[in-house]
């Protein structure tokens, strides 16, 4: 569990370096940095410089508002209640790591949460919105923040579902951007699980297995007539089971923020087996990196568990101290007494978590 919210974490803050640079710029600022990038390498430009180096952007901000909204309702998911926060978040930011306001935002959350009824009904606001789209609006700004949602109550995968579905709904309501947040988190779920049907005699993730078993939560969500149906699932099935990076076209601007690109590169990440090679890679295809970074990060984080994160990247997190208490927090709620000893187990213990 841990290592799937570090992951996030580190992702998200390894991927700024690269952050809307296309391919080639990320190539000629980090190339020979490869094998040993690191936080303190960012390059100080207008955009990087609103953070500190090892400091994650909006997409960590938002899943740990997820932990809160978790632990403050007592272990319920309340829509209502994550919409406050985010709201909150978006007009003060974290004031006790000396925020003023929530930064780096994406426009979709931006107009749903300026919804008059944004925090009183915040699904009818990101549907409205959704709405005048034409229905065609489908960016990364939910399944950036809900791999967590795969940590709580994991054992029930149709819990993990409605749960994904209703932390998405609260600013995104495309059908695409519910099954990619129900494709990450119910792939951590089921690696919690570890049910013997998706390990190998090895001990290690059938991480093909893992993936389909991914794709039928998701794509449920599909509605409509067979044909369009049947065109959505292709193009999900696709996307997931991708095992090549440069046909996801990450930094292909403007569509660098389509939330198949992201769920493209957290699946493309899942099934490599070093969490620093797999990241720099990313991070090198340049694009929306940090939040390509953040999925990417908690879905190869939980797979490997902590000891398969680099050991700078998690030390020189800039709050780690202040995430570790958030994380306790939200275990002693999901968990109870036993989060010490679940979360020994959870990290890998049990065998080996590669592919």
């Amino acid at each position: 569990m841990r290592a799937t919210i570090y992951g996030n974490c580190i992702g998200d803050a390894i991927g700024l370096l690269s952050e809307f640079m296309s391919k080639e710029m990320a190539h000629e600022e980090y190339g020979k940095k490869a094998g040993k990038m690191e936080y303190k390498h960012k390059l100080e430009d207008v955009h990087r410089l609103r953070w500190k180096n090892g400091d994650w952007t909006d997409d960590s901000d938002q899943m740990i508002l997820i932990m809160d909204s978790i632990v403050d309702c007592g272990g319920e998911v309340d829509p209502v209640d994550y919409a406050k926060k985010l709201r909150f978040w978006v007009e003060n930011g974290f004031p006790e790591l000396g925020d003023a306001g929530g930064i780096g935002l994406g426009q979709t959350t931006h107009r749903v949460v300026r919804c008059t009824n944004f925090t009183t009904d915040p699904f009818a606001s990101s549907s409205a919105i959704w709405e005048r789209s034409n229905r065609h609006a489908a960016p990364n700004g939910a399944v950036m923040r809900t791999s967590v949602v795969g940590t709580h109550r994991y054992q029930s995968l149709e819990a993990v579902k409605k749960n994904a579905m209703d932390f998405c709904k609260v600013t995104h309501f495309s059908p695409k951007c519910q099954a990619s947040t129900i494709a990450v988190s119910t792939a951590v779920a089921l690696m919690l699980q570890r049910p013997e049907r998706l390990i190998k005699k090895s001990g290690a993730y059938d991480v093909q297995k893992l993936i389909g078993e991914a794709y039928d939560q998701a794509k449920t969500v599909f509605e409509g007539d067979d044909e369009s149906r049947q065109a959505e699932q292709e193009e999900l099935h696709k996307v997931l089971f991708c095992k090549n990076i440069d046909e996801h076209e990450l930094a292909d601007d403007p569509k660098i923020g389509y939330t198949y690109k992201t769920l493209g590169a957290g699946f493309w990440a899942l099934q490599q087996t070093d969490f620093r090679k797999a990241l720099e890679t990313i991070i090198l295809e340049g694009g929306d990196a940090d939040t390509n970074g953040a999925v990417a990060g908690a879905l190869l984080g939980c797979k490997l568990g902590l000891k398969g994160l680099p050991r700078s990247w998690l030390k020189d997190l800039v709050h780690k101290e202040w995430l570790d208490k958030k994380i306790e927090r939200y275990f002693n709620v999901i968990n109870g007494s036993n989060v010490k000893e679940s979360s020994l187990v959870e990290e890998g213990a049990t065998g080996p978590a590669e592919q």
